[in-house]
């Protein structure tokens, strides 16, 4: 019975945010921030609609690529407020090699959240999982650190 309302949650959570997560398909050749299972980082963070991968040896066994999901689970931590749900199912991501690649969704009061991802591979009658690592989720990119220009004279 769990599983059949974490499910019809999850369905509910990709619903609501397909208007805005159509828009949101990976560019192969984008760069991509990578995520491995095991970071041992104090909570990096992710910005909305930032194009990610992530590696984990469920994926390199994975026969359909449709078969594989990723989910955001709000983990939250002392002072967060809910954003009114608990878990967002990412769309439109794409298995290369190893990695299934995505982008933030852009969901409504995500910012500001720390969330855990993980990824779902089903075959068959069966399923694999793999953590993704936790995350807080930021309105926009840190900006990229500048080198001080050098006088040529």
């Amino acid at each position: 019975m769990r599983k059949i309302e974490m499910g019809v949650a999850v369905l509910a959570g990709a619903i609501l945010l397909s208007a805005s997560a159509f828009a949101q398909t990976p560019s192969v050749g984008d760069k991509l921030k990578q995520i491995a299972p095991g970071n041992d980082e104090a909570v990096p963070n992710l910005a909305l609609g930032e194009d990610l991968a992530i590696s984990c040896e469920a994926i390199e066994r994975v026969a359909d690529p449709s078969d594989v999901r990723v989910v955001l689970t709000i983990a939250a931590l002392p002072g967060d407020t809910s954003p009114g749900y608990k878990k967002i199912m990412a769309i439109n991501e794409k298995v290369t090699g190893n990695a299934v690649h995505l982008k933030v969704p852009n969901a409504p009061d995500l910012a500001n959240h720390t969330v855990d991802l993980a990824v779902y591979v089903a075959e068959g009658t069966k399923s694999n999982d793999c953590d993704g690592g936790k995350y807080r989720i930021v309105e926009t990119k840190a900006p990229a650190a500048t080198t001080p220009a050098r006088n040529p004279g």
